[in-house]
């Protein structure tokens, strides 16, 4: 699709933009799904790989990103600091100035928040805004089949895509039909598709993680409450934890809308933009009088239905809002030059807000995300911000022997490890999870109910390592 340009290399505004990524690229990681699901799943990937069962140690461990799985082979080579998404965002900026997109250049501040991290959310936004832009603005007959392969290796990053090789796929009848009916446009994306099915098998037990009714009664399917337990969690978090999942459970879907856009919450706002955006790009699309637009209207809404019945937290769907605004703005005719001094001034405002986070929470007070800032430190501009380990012991039940945190995340403590929350859980739910073979870490875990002198010993670990 898209070659080198060498030309490129002498372009002063794309230096520009590269040291400014690279800066916002050096910075402590401060977002909470850091701490809470990319580090030690980065852990277990790289100390012992994709292992069986391993979502019965953590549930959010199952989950086991194909991002993460790249991540964790460039670790021990290349990215030492596991900063994959600084380079994903040069390789979008190369993408940006190669095809003349430069509104693009408007997105790329926006993860500043996200580039110190292995979040799979950088990647799925720029390879979405990438294929819109392609198959709009720079459609070739001979690119849809790549467009495709692309749309599903999204999905499989992160399932939440699933509406981008659904749309691709319409799509074709409309761009290129001829193509869909030759069997081999279907083998790659095919098999990736299986290769994400067995990954999410041997990891969780299901076929699309979280998804509770997609399980497989395995051996190693962890105890059913933990998932009953994780789709209550994704309920809460869509009212940011204003109400309790009994109280949700009572609201009708329409209840549920109206809540999710009156909580007085910075995030509401951000709510707010996304359905207005999808309803003005809806009537967009109607004046335009382009069927691919409203096709990729409709998908778009139906991924919002979809993903806000099992949680309707805003970063999932973000990925299909960005290249909504994106079409709507190529229609807008601004210049060049004005684009990229737009994009500059946009690097330049994210870069010292998350420099100076006390800036940031003195604009809007409502951001939590402040709390996990750092801010600026002349240190990481030699040596990419990183937290030190924390403290932790060892403890023993049946089989399994682990490490316990000290600290509320456990994105240091080596595998497999617990802080007080889940050890709290396992006792009250009198289940542990156990070894399969004690010689083979292979065959993985399962979940096993406690005995009484089991229980009773977990009750002393906590009460030891986390007393009253």
């Amino acid at each position: 699709m898209v070659s080198f340009p060498i030309v490129l290399l002498k372009s002063t505004w794309f230096w520009i933009f590269c040291v400014i990524i690279i800066i916002a690229g050096t910075y402590y990681p401060f977002i909470p799904d850091h701490y809470y699901y990319y580090k030690p799943t980065l852990n277990w990937l790289n100390q012992y790989g994709l292992i069986t069962g391993v979502a019965n140690i953590k549930w959010s461990i199952g989950q086991m990103s194909v991002f993460h799985i790249i991540q964790a082979g460039l670790d021990q080579t290349i990215d030492l600091f596991q900063r994959i998404n600084v380079f994903f965002s040069i390789l979008f900026l190369v993408y940006i100035f190669e095809r003349k997109a430069y509104l693009l250049l408007l997105v790329i501040p926006i993860y500043f928040f996200f580039i110190q991290t292995s979040s799979p959310d950088v990647a799925i936004i720029y390879m979405s805004l990438i294929i819109v832009n392609e198959l709009f603005f720079n459609y070739k007959e001979d690119n849809y089949k790549i467009l495709f392969l692309i749309s599903v290796f999204t999905f499989t990053i992160k399932p939440v895509a699933f509406w981008l090789p659904i749309w691709i796929f319409f799509a074709g009848f409309f761009l290129n039909k001829k193509e869909l009916t030759d069997y081999r446009i279907y083998l790659f994306p095919a098999l990736f598709i299986v290769l994400f099915l067995i990954k999410n098998v041997i990891a969780s037990s299901t076929l699309f993680y979280p998804l509770a009714f997609t399980r497989l009664n395995t051996y190693w399917l962890t105890d059913l409450r933990f998932l009953e337990l994780s789709d209550e969690n994704a309920s809460v978090l869509t009212f940011h934890k204003f109400f309790t999942k009994d109280a949700i459970s009572t609201m009708s879907f329409f209840q549920k809308i109206y809540y999710w856009l009156s909580i007085k919450e910075f995030r509401t706002i951000i709510n707010w933009i996304i359905i207005l955006t999808v309803a003005v790009f809806g009537i967009f699309s109607f004046i335009k009088k382009n069927t691919v637009y409203l096709l990729l209207w409709i998908i778009i809404l139906i991924k919002m239905i979809v993903t806000f019945i099992f949680s309707g937290q805003f970063r999932f769907l973000l990925d299909g809002v960005y290249p909504l605004l994106f079409i709507m703005f190529h229609h807008v005719r601004i210049s060049k030059v004005k684009t990229i001094v737009a994009g500059f001034l946009f690097s330049i405002l994210f870069l010292t807000l998350i420099s100076y986070p006390s800036l940031f929470k003195q604009r809007i007070p409502g951001l939590k995300l402040t709390e996990w800032m750092k801010g600026f430190s002349k240190d990481t501009l030699l040596l990419p911000g990183k937290y030190n380990e924390k403290k932790h012991t060892q403890a023993k039940i049946g089989n399994l022997e682990f490490n316990i945190s000290a600290y509320v995340f456990i994105f240091d403590t080596p595998p497999p490890a617990f802080n007080y929350y889940r050890l709290n859980q396992f006792y009250s739910l009198g289940v542990f999870p156990q070894m399969k073979d004690t010689n083979n870490i292979r065959r993985g875990y399962y979940m096993k109910t406690l005995e009484a002198e089991e229980k009773e010993k977990l009750k002393e670990i906590i009460r030891e390592y986390y007393p009253e």
